[in-house]
């Protein structure tokens, strides 16, 4: 797999390794695998641990088992070997029940606490992609309006320079045909003036 970040969330990589998160949680636990987690608790994958996961997915998309996947780990050094689990000759059974109930109970408490924390991290991407895409949305529609309210506006403000060169030209025009008629007639006014005196 080609790594393009140093570290990747568990969403990240499932959505790389075309999988589930709960499939990468899984193999996690059947390979004993330690994923370390952010300071707000989130599980993070470097690019060893992709790669590993990486190859399980390949070995189970080959058919191979999880027993037969483990044991191609643990001789390639990829993952160590879970230690034996060693019952004293002194306990009980009721004993042993007893310790085997606190652990699943204590496991599956430990797998609800990381779904929820996975839930919550999913929510958080999720509301935050969809929030950002609202507001790229809403930005678009907002500069469409403008450019349109902008087109609108030159289009009215043409109309009324138009408008007002056509009453500037009739007013010009009727100051034109008015300043001609006064000189007309004081034309005729002056030279009868003058012809009047001699």
């Amino acid at each position: 797999m080609e790594i393009l970040k140093d570290r990747y969330s568990i969403t990240e990589l499932s959505q790389r390794l075309n999988t589930t998160d709960h499939t990468l949680r899984y193999y996690e636990k059947e390979f004993n695998i330690s994923v370390p987690k952010d300071s707000r608790g989130r599980r993070y994958y470097t690019p060893e641990l992709a790669n590993l996961m990486f190859k399980i997915k390949q070995m189970r998309n080959e058919g191979l088992q999880i027993k037969a996947i483990r044991k191609i780990l643990i001789s390639n050094n990829l993952i160590t070997e879970p230690p034996p689990v060693v019952v004293s000759q002194n306990t009980t059974d009721t004993s042993l029940a007893v310790t085997e109930n606190i652990d699943k109970n204590s496991s599956v408490k430990a797998f609800f606490d990381e779904l929820k924390t996975d839930i919550t991290t999913s929510v958080t991407e999720s509301v935050t992609r969809n929030v950002s895409q609202e507001i790229k949305t809403a930005s678009e529609q907002v500069f469409h309006e403008l450019l349109k309210t902008k087109l609108e506006l030159g289009a009215c403000v043409e109309n009324s320079v138009r408008k007002l060169e056509t009453k500037l030209e009739k007013h010009f025009s009727d100051v034109d045909r008015s300043l001609t008629s006064w000189r007309e007639k004081n034309k005729k006014g002056f030279f009868k003036r003058i012809i009047d005196r001699k």
